[in-house]
C-alpha cells in the first residue's frame, strides 16, 4: 500500500522539527485535501455470541481473546471468550462493595502489546492495574495494584499511571475557553495518588465537564503523551513533565464558542454555542507500529440516529498515514497485531445493543 501522508508533513521535514528528544515541533493543521489516500471500509464480518448479557464495549487482546465490558446491570461486568471457539472463558466482578466487587467498571484497554490493563470504577474513584493471565486463572478480580483518584478527575477521561505516587489527569473544573476556565490553565495535572480534597461545586464558577474530555494515552515509541479531544478536532502532544510540544489541528476545524445555561445545579452549566453538541476523537487502539482514533466528526450529536465515523492512522512521528472511511457508527475498536484487520463495537442509536464486527484493513 502507498505510504499515505498529509502534506503538511512536508512543512514538518523541512523546518527540520520533530519529536526527538522532547523539542519543541511545529504545529499542524490539515485539511480533508490534504488527506493523500482514503479507503473505506465496508461489509464487515459479524461476529455472533448468543451468550453475550447486556455488553457496553468490547476489546480484543491477543489476537485471540474477547474482552467484553457488560452494563453495571449485569450480574457480571467483566467477561472473556475465545474469538476462535466464541466459548466463554470466565465471567466475573459483581457490582458491590465486596472483595473482588466494582462499584462501576469501566475497561481501559487499548493495546495488545501486552496482557496487562486497567480498569476505573468510577462511582468508588478507584484505578486498578489487572494482568490478564491472572484473571484468566483465579476467574475473579486480583489486582497488581490499585489506588484512588481525585473526584476533580473528568468523568470521561481514563488516567495515566505517572509515578509510585502520582498519576496524570484531565481535571474537570477546566475550560478551553479562558472566561470559563475556573482559574485552570491548562486540563491536564499531576495528582497524588490516594488523595481527593473533595472540593464542592461551589468551590468553582462554572461547570465545565460537558464540554471537555480527553483521550489520553503515552506515545509508546518516545513515552510523549498524546491527549486528543472528544469535543474537538485537536491532539496535543506534551512530554513528561506536561509542557506542550505540539498541536494536530484538523480536518473540520470548528468554530470553538461557549455559552452557559441554567439549571438546577448550584452553578451555571458550560456548553456550545447554538446548541451544538460536537464531537472529535471518541476511541483509540495502539499497535506495535501504529496509533489508531476514531473521529467522529460532528457538530450536531444523535443519540437516535448515530452517524458514520473516520478512523486516522497515525505513526509515531504523528503523521497521517491513513484515513479509514467506515459505513457507519463505530466504536471500542481493536487492531490486530499485524494491522491488517479490525474488530470494533457498533450500532445504530444508543438504545439498541451493540454488534460485534471485523473489517479488514
Amino acid at each position: 500500500m502507498k505510504s499515505i501522508v498529509i502534506s503538511c508533513m512536508l512543512i514538518i521535514i523541512m523546518s527540520s522539527c520533530s519529536f526527538e528528544n522532547n523539542k519543541l515541533s511545529k504545529n499542524i493543521s490539515f485539511s480533508r485535501k490534504d488527506l493523500i489516500e482514503v479507503k473505506e471500509l465496508k461489509n464487515p464480518e459479524e461476529i455472533v455470541i448468543d451468550s453475550l448479557l447486556f455488553p457496553a464495549s468490547f476489546r480484543v487482546i491477543k489476537d485471540s481473546i474477547l474482552v467484553v465490558n457488560n452494563q453495571p446491570m449485569c450480574d457480571y461486568m467483566l467477561e472473556f471468550y475465545s474469538l476462535k471457539t466464541l466459548k466463554p472463558l470466565a465471567q466475573m466482578i459483581k457490582k458491590g462493595n465486596g472483595p473482588g466487587d466494582m462499584l462501576s467498571c469501566y475497561l481501559d484497554m487499548h493495546s495488545s502489546e501486552n496482557t496487562t490493563f486497567h480498569l476505573m470504577d468510577g462511582k468508588a474513584k478507584k484505578y486498578y492495574k489487572v494482568d490478564l493471565d491472572t484473571l484468566l486463572y483465579y476467574k475473579k478480580l486480583k489486582p497488581v495494584s490499585s489506588f484512588g483518584y481525585s473526584s476533580e478527575i473528568n468523568p470521561s477521561t481514563f488516567i495515566l499511571d505517572y509515578s509510585a505516587d502520582t498519576y496524570i489527569g484531565c481535571n474537570m473544573w477546566y475550560s478551553p475557553d479562558e472566561k470559563f476556565s475556573n482559574g485552570i490553565s491548562m486540563p491536564l495535572s499531576v495528582f497524588s495518588k490516594n488523595v481527593d480534597n473533595k472540593k464542592p461545586m461551589t468551590d468553582f464558577k462554572y461547570f465545565t465537564a460537558p464540554v471537555t474530555g480527553l483521550l489520553l494515552f503515552k506515545n509508546p515509541q518516545n513515552g510523549l503523551i498524546w491527549a486528543a479531544d472528544k469535543h474537538r478536532d485537536r491532539i496535543c502532544i506534551y512530554n513528561d513533565s506536561l509542557q506542550l510540544l505540539s498541536t494536530i489541528d484538523g480536518p473540520d476545524h470548528f468554530e470553538m464558542s461557549y455559552e452557559t445555561v441554567q439549571s438546577n445545579s448550584p452553578v451555571p452549566f458550560v456548553t456550545f454555542t447554538n446548541k451544538r453538541d460536537i464531537r472529535g476523537y471518541s476511541d483509540y487502539f495502539i499497535t506495535d507500529k501504529y496509533i489508531y482514533l476514531v473521529y467522529e466528526g460532528n457538530e450536531y450529536f444523535e443519540p437516535m440516529e448515530l452517524s458514520p465515523v473516520e478512523v486516522f492512522k497515525f505513526d509515531f512521528d504523528g503523521n497521517i498515514v491513513c484515513n479509514y472511511k467506515f459505513d457507519r457508527y463505530v466504536y471500542s475498536i481493536s487492531v490486530d497485531n499485524n494491522n491488517k484487520y479490525l474488530y470494533c463495537a457498533s450500532r445504530k442509536n444508543l438504545q439498541e445493543p451493540p454488534t460485534i464486527l471485523k473489517y479488514k484493513l
